[in-house]
């Protein structure tokens, strides 16, 4: 079974079996994952808005969303950073963080499969699916920061709050912007 999927059902075990693998990995190492989620997301939103998939079409879409992974690890390496890390190093510390990526990396799968506008089904169904991630990833960025970062449970929370209202935030924030929120919500108010 791959890390990732071990992650999903059993986060701390299989944090304390990562963390005393390998030490050292080099910057190509770290971006591993980091690109492994951005050709996901590219694939899953080119499947969904066009209905197929070429490399050319993923490649693009990969390339416009990336800002997405970037703003993602932009936090990692914040809520990651600290003298803890130097023990297995920074790069292997956001390699190892962005295996937690695997819950929403499988739900946009699904997602782009389950595509309510062009089949005709409820999207109730997709939102409730999303639910699963949003349940999951805390509880594997916790079990990291206790079995990589070897923090106690409360630190571990504490920074595992901070990972997923500073995520949320700029999720947030970026849907606002595409979508025009708060315009609406200002004209709603007034």
């Amino acid at each position: 079974m791959s890390p990732e999927i071990s992650l999903i059902v059993a986060p701390g075990r299989t944090y304390a079996a990562l963390a005393v693998g390998e030490t050292r990995i080099g910057a190509v190492g770290a971006l591993r994952r980091p690109l492994l989620a951005a050709v996901v997301l590219g694939t899953s939103m080119a499947m969904s808005c066009t209905r197929h998939v070429t490399p050319a079409l993923v490649f693009s879409t990969t390339l416009l969303l990336s800002i997405v992974i970037i703003g993602q690890v932009v936090i990692a390496i914040v809520v990651t950073s600290g003298n803890d890390v130097k023990a297995i190093g920074r790069a292997r510390a956001l390699d190892l963080f962005f295996a937690s990526h695997a819950p929403w990396s499988l739900w946009l799968l699904a997602a782009a499969v389950w595509v309510p506008s062009t089949l005709g089904l409820p999207s109730a169904p997709l939102w409730l699916a999303a639910l699963v991630p949003m349940v999951l990833t805390p509880r594997i960025i916790a079990a990291y920061f206790r079995e990589v970062h070897g923090f106690d449970r409360r630190r571990a929370v504490v920074r595992t709050i901070a990972h997923q209202a500073l995520t949320w935030g700029v999720f947030i924030a970026l849907f606002g912007a595409a979508v025009a929120i708060w315009p609406r919500i200002l004209q709603l108010l007034s």
